[in-house]
């Protein structure tokens, strides 16, 4: 891509026309209109060889379970809010006009919304991502002044990544509409009624397009090209895409510049020839000159270790790192319309998040201390640059939306979720402790986090060595952290359990070379860190060896069951939930414990045929196995279906470890 072309992509200005949108745009649809349709009932999951919980049990399960929370999804042009939330038994948006104020429902989707965005400039339209039965998604536009709905797409298809351009007549999204194995870059004109959806980028088989971000004159997308299965904290190549003929161009810095010497030095995907810059995630820079990144590379020497966020100009090849420098990742970033401010967030060695503002005016970085400790989700500025929404979650309290006001400093909570009869007061914090695992980087043994979560001193379930259970929740780009788990307090308040949560090699948080170290081929070497942390567990007097059991959802369930067959006589049995594609799956045969096995459905999910296949081969040589499916998609995102799943889970480790 030539100089003069990026500098005409990253420094136009916003056009002021898209000021005013004519109310023939605000009008205009794609689709037929649709009524709302009531939620149906969800059909029964299929339950086969449960063990049916005790009433006591039940009773002391439930108060655990009947919680919400709320997380935030954008701001409306009238400066209220767009967060979703359940209601009844499904995830909808709503609409909350001042802090602490009524939640408004606006969706009604019978399976639950995944995704939505509100329109630029206009305090009156939303789209969102519908969840249909099939595990296909559906994209709908709603106006609510009209209270009408019209959908975008069929619900044939698998869709995500919703971004439309700033002046609210574009929106691009992310579809396997072309290709059932390849995520394209579609494009839809708002303006048109009727329109069907364009291909802007294709992808090759088994790799995903993520949309990035809009330039400021709505002509290009900033565009990130990675394998399907690569973790969600994986780099990926940047590329500029031209949305009015589909030309790619990669993202590069020039041949002479200090820091693209720099980086080819230190990475093999950057040389000479002009490879596209990599990050995990990437804006255009406000202020039209380059862009925002999220990335290991150029920040100068030693920097490769952790994630920094840095501005890159791709004209001149000058890189600013923007994020102060520390031995932790920089985990996401948002920056305000005008440029001025520029947040981001830190993960911290104990999984926890801490919040950075910029004032890029003053030259003054600053740490936001009013937010309460605990898990920041998404960031987002207002239209005007003064406020800035975030989402926390902690263990004592479910995720819900504040504000900071970047020029006061001002935090305002702006929803309160429910956490129903169970007396979160009494929840446990989670310590962090270290043990060493089976290889020797550096001559000595390496050595992993973990957060353990144990009754209180002194209390009746503390007393004598306790039985344990391995939460694995990290592994392959996902890392354990302080949120709020329920389940996790009924097995330590009630039960008297020690739940320790793991962070094994192909973490994130913990570093680029441990991220790396459980990548690909070498995801098995997970699966050896749980090994390392049984001899852990073996030599601490307070904790029950001969009762260790493991609990693991997505790729935990992968390594519960690798776990099994290569421990079996370390362990008891296994809760493996929601597992993905089984057929890396090996020693089967040498499972021998119980194991609690939940199928979804779902792109990430393993096939029903796999699992029936797993499930019937376990019978067969003689395991117990307890099987709890869905029978359509998302019924584990509703509140019953949750509800179904953590008891099953609660139930078994209780007959399991006693």
């Amino acid at each position: 891509m030539s100089a003069n072309r990026i500098a005409t992509i990253v420094r136009a200005p916003r056009a002021l026309a898209a000021a005013m949108l004519c109310a023939a745009l605000l009008c205009a649809g794609n689709a037929q209109a649709v009524s709302p349709s009531p939620e149906p009932p969800a059909p029964a999951l299929l339950r086969d060889g449960l063990t049916a919980p005790a009433a006591p049990f039940s009773a002391s399960l439930q108060p655990y379970l009947q919680w919400r929370a709320a997380h935030l999804v954008d701001w409306l042009a009238d400066g209220s809010l767009l967060i979703t939330t359940r209601f009844g038994d499904t995830t909808q948006v709503h609409r909350v006009a001042a802090p602490l104020g009524e939640r408004t429902q606006l969706s009604f989707a019978p399976g639950g919304v995944l995704e939505a965005a509100a329109r630029p400039l206009d305090a009156d339209s939303l789209v969102y991502i519908g969840q249909e039965p099939s595990g296909r998604t559906r994209l709908y536009l709603q106006r609510l002044q009209e209270h009408s709905l019209q959908a975008l797409t069929e619900g044939q298809y698998q869709e995500s990544n919703l971004s439309w351009s700033p002046d609210g007549a574009q929106l691009a999204f992310v579809s396997n509409r072309r290709s059932p194995n390849a995520m394209d870059v579609y494009l839809l004109d708002m303006r048109q009624t009727g329109a069907t959806p364009r291909l802007i980028a294709a992808a090759m088989p088994d790799m995903r397009w993520r949309i990035d971000g809009w330039s400021a004159d709505d002509r290009h997308l900033l565009l990130s090209l990675s394998a399907a299965a690569a973790a969600p904290t994986a780099e990926a190549a940047l590329q500029i895409a031209d949305v009015a003929t589909g030309q790619l161009s990669p993202v590069t810095l020039p041949a002479d510049s200090t820091a693209r010497r720099s980086q080819a030095r230190r990475r093999h995907d950057v040389s000479s020839q002009g490879a596209a810059l990599q990050a995990v995630s990437a804006r255009f820079a406000p202020d039209g000159h380059g862009l925002l990144l999220l990335t290991h590379a150029l920040g100068g020497s030693g920097s490769q270790r952790f994630l920094h966020l840095v501005q890159v100009d791709p004209i001149s090849g000058r890189v600013q790192v923007l994020s102060a420098a520390a031995s932790e990742d920089v985990e996401q970033f948002a920056a305000s319309p005008y440029g001025r401010y520029i947040a981001y967030t830190l993960d911290d060695q104990s999984g926890a998040s801490h919040l950075r503002l910029i004032d890029q005016q003053r030259r003054l970085e600053t740490p936001i201390v009013a937010v309460p400790a605990g898990v920041i989700g998404p960031l987002s500025f207002d239209a005007a640059s003064r406020r800035l929404a975030l989402t926390v979650e902690s263990t004592h309290a479910p995720a819900d939306v504040y504000v900071l006001e970047p020029a006061s400093g001002a935090l305002t909570r702006w929803t309160e979720s429910e956490t129903g009869p169970a007396d979160v007061h009494s929840f446990v914090q989670p310590s962090v402790l270290t043990f060493p695992t089976w290889d020797r980087p550096a001559g000595q043994a390496r050595e992993l986090p973990a957060l353990v979560y144990e009754p209180a001193p002194g209390s009746a379930s503390s007393a004598g060595p306790r039985p344990v259970v391995i939460w694995l929740c990290s592994g392959e780009g996902n890392e354990c952290r302080p949120r709020y788990a329920p389940l996790i307090q009924y097995l330590v308040h009630e039960l008297g359990y020690v739940v320790i949560a793991p962070d094994v090699r192909g973490s994130s948080g913990l570093g680029a070379e441990l991220a790396a170290a459980g990548a690909g081929p070498l995801r098995g070497d997970a699966v050896r860190d749980v090994g390392s942390l049984l001899v852990w567990i073996s030599l601490q007097p307070g904790l029950d060896r001969q009762r260790v059991a493991l609990l693991g959802e997505g790729f935990g369930a992968y390594l519960a069951l690798q776990s099994l067959a290569q421990y079996a006589d370390r362990l008891q049995g296994a809760v493996a939930a929601f597992p993905p594609p089984l057929q890396d799956l090996a020693n089967v045969p040498s499972i021998r414990s119980p194991v609690l096995l939940v199928q979804g459905v779902g792109e990430a999910a393993a096939p029903a045929y796999e699992a029936a296949r797993l499930r019937e081969g376990l019978r067969a040589q003689g395991v117990r196995v307890q099987y709890l499916a869905a029978r359509e998609a998302g019924q584990f995102e509703r509140r019953s279906g949750r509800m179904a799943y953590h008891s099953a889970a609660a139930s078994f480790l209780a007959h399991l470890l006693g």
